[in-house]
């Protein structure tokens, strides 16, 4: 099961939580527990990781954000 929390940046900061990152639940009688499960990719670290070294353009990577930026 999936769903959205927010965490207030101060904490996020102090913790290294990036948005998107998966978190373990637990349940302590009143306390809720969340930590950062290791060894899990986000979506967005997936696609990275996917796609990481198959540039095979005829532009530098340079020229294409150049191209790429308002």
């Amino acid at each position: 099961m999936k769903g959205t929390t927010t965490i207030p940046n101060p904490i996020r900061r102090a913790l290294g939580i990036a948005p998107g990152t998966v978190l373990q639940w637990a349940v302590h009688g009143q306390v809720i527990e969340a930590r950062k499960k290791p060894g899990v990719l986000n979506e967005f670290q997936k696609h990275i990781r996917e796609r990481a070294g198959s540039w095979d353009g005829r532009i530098s990577g340079k020229e294409l954000l150049r191209r790429t930026r308002p």
